[in-house]
């Protein structure tokens, strides 16, 4: 679900001009990434994970590791490295824009050109713009992919925080970006965060049968899925967690219980249990 506070925090960042457009060139801010793969990419491109990079969402270990596998002992387990340092040495697959493909590391550039953008570490931008004016009850943190002073914020998983206050993140997102009577998040950010492009590339055939993940041949917006037909969203964690938002009856649920793997049989009937569910809580009248 840390995508999603990605999200709203380059929408802050348009909101106060430290990011010029979202159609501006992660390298622009980043020019670190010179010659690679996301040469050329734009923020919105990233929003929507449609760098075209040649990176797969894969966690293979053992004698040859994935790409993904590769960022994921170095910059988290090792803290050698910081997760974004492997995306100025990637190559390009697609056209910038013209295909979906979940990426992590897409985030992890974002936060790092929110850094350079607000010219401050991504949590105390964080802090000063969205946890305090929303007058959050806890303390949030990030995982971090090194020491204090070294590490950056792994802006792209494992954010912690308690169950309200998450809840009062997707009362945020309903209210237009308002929330206790400040305007936290633009609202014109918050439609367009909102607004799914399918995630599914143009003739591309069905999942198979035995496939039942619903975000298969769903939407996508600015680090954000698409639901369902009714303009539910939300904020997805790695197995399971939600915040859950569905703006035609006014309902945000938050759900923090994790699900046996994802893919596995297990994992999908919980998925579809847990969407029945949502969707009982939102057509069920009194």
């Amino acid at each position: 679900m840390a995508k999603t506070f990605t999200s709203m925090l380059v929408g802050i960042a348009i909101g106060q001009g430290a990011i010029h457009s979202i159609d501006d060139r992660a390298v622009q801010y980043v020019p670190e990434l010179k010659g690679s793969g996301y040469d050329g990419v734009t923020i919105r491109q990233l929003l929507q994970m449609r760098s075209g990079v040649d990176y797969e969402e894969r966690y293979d270990f053992g004698a040859n590791p994935s790409t993904a596998a590769k960022i994921f002992l170095k910059a988290i387990a090792a803290n050698t490295e910081r997760f974004a340092d492997m995306a100025p040495r990637l190559g390009r697959k697609w056209a910038p824009g013209s295909h979906f493909n979940y990426s992590t590391l897409d985030t992890s550039v974002l936060g790092w050109v929110l850094e350079r953008a607000t010219k401050q570490p991504l949590a105390e931008f964080m802090t000063r713009y969205m946890w305090q004016p929303m007058g959050m009850e806890s303390y949030g943190f990030w995982m971090a992919d090194g020491a204090p002073g070294v590490g950056r914020e792994l802006n792209g998983m494992g954010y912690n925080a308690t169950l309200r206050d998450f809840a009062r993140f997707g009362a945020m997102m309903l209210g237009n970006g308002q929330f206790n009577g400040r305007q936290v998040v633009p609202a014109d950010w918050i439609a367009q965060a909102t607004a799914m492009t399918p995630n599914a590339d143009a003739g591309t055939p069905p999942p198979p049968a035995n496939v039942t993940n619903p975000f298969a041949r769903s939407g996508y917006g600015f680090q954000i899925w698409k639901l369902d037909a009714t303009g539910a969203y939300t904020a997805l964690g790695l197995q399971g967690q939600f915040i859950y938002v569905h703006p035609a009856t006014r309902t945000v649920i938050v759900k923090l219980s994790f699900f046996p793997e994802e893919g596995s049989a297990l994992g999908n009937a919980a998925m579809e249990d847990t969407l029945a569910y949502f969707k009982t809580l939102t057509t069920w009248k009194q």
